[in-house]
């Protein structure tokens, strides 16, 4: 399965809660030329992408449901603004902070749990974590992961430290 993502990002993104546009966006033509809608659905993406890493799915109708559009999703016309990409050809800055968690796994989880904490349902500083730890025998497959928080991902980590 393929991903799409936002060329240049990285001057739209501030943090995983909030995006900044450039008021240079006005004056880009291949944005004044886009119908209104799609003007509408390419900043919803924008934020999305801020909340889900730059990593988005293809498929129109899942977009459609993340961003809560009322109209179909049109990927062709903001072919300008976004890039396919596969998950073996994920980024090495994202690679190196998560070595023993394979791109494709990580991103089909993170689609999967829809870009949230599954306790807290939280959309910040998300982490992967393996429901059956691996030391405890878990492996590292999609069944086993789970996308959480930073907080709820510590707080599973201190009932699972053995007492004495």
């Amino acid at each position: 399965m393929d991903y799409l993502s936002f060329r240049n990002f990285r001057q739209f993104e501030r943090t995983r809660r909030e995006i900044r546009l450039p008021c240079d966006l006005l004056l880009d033509q291949r944005f004044r030329d886009l119908p209104d809608a799609w003007k509408g659905h390419l900043l919803c993406l924008l934020l999305l992408a801020a909340r889900m890493n730059n990593v988005l799915p293809t498929h129109p109708h899942k977009l459609e449901s993340l961003i809560g559009a009322t109209e179909p999703v049109e990927l062709e016309p903001l072919r300008p603004f976004i890039r396919y990409i596969a998950p073996d050809r994920m980024c090495d800055e994202d690679r190196t902070a998560r070595i023993h968690i394979p791109d494709g796994i990580r991103m089909a989880v993170l689609l999967r749990d829809g870009g949230r904490c599954r306790k807290c349902r939280s959309a910040t500083k998300l982490e992967m974590d393996h429901i059956v730890p691996v030391s405890k025998g878990g492996d590292t497959e999609e069944s086993n992961l789970q996308t959480l928080c930073r907080r709820c991902n510590r707080a599973k980590s201190r009932k699972l430290v053995p007492r004495f």
